[in-house]
């Protein structure tokens, strides 16, 4: 039977899978689909999830209505066409409303499968621009992702990557040299998972650098914008002056991949001369993975040629890179365009552009509403805590990450794994069957000091659906019910988990 004698209903479905198919395709073993669950290692599924509740961003979150509408269209208008000639197209376009969203004049673009994969890009501009043996200066690594330390020091940081199978997790890539580029750290909390000061974090990070400097090293700055538990790491006006005092020898990178900020943030970080890394796949609520590392308008003239490592092939495509770098690319890539990355793109941006069309005071007010509701859940139940509560800049009124810590009785917790696991499973014998039988999704577990939290986050989409809702001349308090009836049923179920994991234990 050809392509046209197929059933209406068949074809269609036909055209689901293959779409859905290139959806999670260009990355790693992270966004692989088991054949059991249907899901990824972060229980995304391969399309849309129907009647799950998504407070995970911090991690990862299923693909949105708006979002698979929109990556379905660019692969009918795009994809289906067979013109490979439409493809760089729509990469650029992909980089102009990024760049309409975050950008300055003369920024550039560079997408990449994931946020990790970002520190193996930053590291090959940095090492374009610096020319010499390089200290890659990581904030909170243990707060921003598992293989960051690796990927830093220009090491595979899985055994697989976008465009190879198997890769040796930990060993350099090829191109990457051992002696030339050093990774060092500095925390943003103390042994006892207690918050360091912003002048502790600030004087260990000159510390470092100066040492650097000394010993004849140039020095990629990190500066996290945004941690997994809702904390940052080095302040802007020290940035700004490390760079000014050691003029072309210093690069600063901002970690932005929660995409927690606003697009004023981004801009000023680019004109402060800053590379920011971000990702569709966090706040921005688009499928798991997207990355981009947005260039500041000087830093194309501070290097001529851009030599790619031979390893880093295996990670990125040419019509990843824009036209302006891809001309400086010395080395033929592997593969030419990186589908997947597009398809996660169209859907991520179909919720950023719509949620910063929003009044900022809409959005704040959504936001407020979620975090009140969280803080009040916490309050008054006496097995939760909020992880950094009391000390001086503790929880924010309107934040959108809450690291939540659960106890079995007493001082003593239970393991964030266990609960976490819970709500992502119906539970049939429950005597609340709307709650239990509901899976609720929430940021992975999260190991800081002796505790172990999990995170309960709002996404760009809940906003976006609080102002849909609100065009229907509802009120605020209207729009935003089902969001809050979410997290209320959310906390039901973790309470019924928590009360039979301390009666088992």
């Amino acid at each position: 039977m050809s392509g046209a004698e197929w059933p209406s209903a068949e074809r269609a479905a036909l055209d689901a899978r293959r779409f859905e198919s290139l959806l999670t395709s260009g990355g790693d073993e992270r966004i692989a689909i088991d054949a059991e669950t249907g899901r990824n290692r972060y229980g995304s599924p391969r399309g849309m999830a129907c009647d799950e509740a998504w407070f995970s961003s911090s991690t990862a979150t299923a693909i949105t209505p708006r979002g698979y509408d929109a990556a379905l269209q660019a692969f009918h208008s795009i994809l289906e066409r067979h013109d490979a000639s439409a493809i760089p197209g729509w990469f650029d376009r992909l980089r102009a409303r990024l760049l309409g969203l975050f950008g300055t004049p003369g920024a550039e673009v560079v997408l990449s499968g994931s946020g990790t994969e970002l520190e193996l890009v930053a590291l090959v501009v940095a090492r374009a621009v610096l020319r010499q043996p390089l200290t890659n200066l990581v904030i909170a690594p243990g707060e921003t992702g598992r293989g960051v330390l690796l990927a830093a020091s220009g090491r595979h940081f899985l055994g697989s990557a976008p465009f190879r199978e198997r890769v040796a997790c930990g060993e350099l890539i090829e191109g990457f040299e051992d002696a030339e580029t050093i990774v060092a750290s500095v925390d943003i909390r103390d042994q006892d998972g207690m918050p360091r000061s912003p002048d502790s974090i600030d004087d260990d990070v000159i510390r470092k650098v100066e040492a650097s400097i000394a010993g004849d090293r140039r020095v990629l700055i990190h500066l996290l914008d945004c941690s997994k538990t809702n904390r940052s790491g080095l302040r802007r006006s020290t940035a700004s002056a490390l760079k000014a005092r050691y003029q072309g020898q210093v690069l600063v990178v901002v970690d932005s991949c929660q995409l927690r900020g606003s697009p004023e943030q981004v801009r000023a970080d680019l004109r402060a001369g800053f590379m920011v890394m971000l990702t569709g796949s966090k706040f921005a609520a688009g499928p798991p993975f997207a990355g981009a590392l947005l260039l500041p308008p000087d830093m194309l003239r501070q290097f001529r040629d851009l030599d790619l490592p031979a390893g880093l092939l295996a990670y990125t495509a040419a019509e990843d890179w824009p036209a302006a770098l891809r001309r400086r690319i010395t080395r033929p890539f592997a593969a030419t365009e990186n589908i997947g990355v597009g398809l996660r793109w169209e859907a991520a941006q179909a919720e950023l552009e719509r949620l910063f069309a929003l009044p900022v005071a809409f959005r704040e007010a959504v936001a407020r509403a979620f975090a009140d509701a969280v803080a009040a859940q916490v309050r008054d139940n006496p097995r939760l805590a909020l992880l950094d509560e009391g000390v001086h800049d503790g929880p924010q009124p309107g934040q959108t990450i809450w690291p939540i810590v659960t106890a079995a009785r007493a001082d003593i917790s239970l393991t964030s794994e266990a609960v976490h696991r819970a709500l992502r499973l119906p539970r049939p014998d429950d005597r609340a069957p709307a709650v239990s039988k509901r899976i609720f999704h929430v940021g992975q577990p999260v190991a800081i000091g002796p505790r172990s939290a999990l995170r309960v986050c709002l996404s760009a989409s809940q906003i976006v659906d609080a102002a849909e809702a609100m065009a229907g001349h509802r009120s605020l308090d209207t729009a935003v019910a089902p969001l809050l009836a979410d997290v209320d049923g959310l906390f039901q179920k973790w309470m019924r988990i928590a009360d039979e994991l301390s009666r088992r234990g």
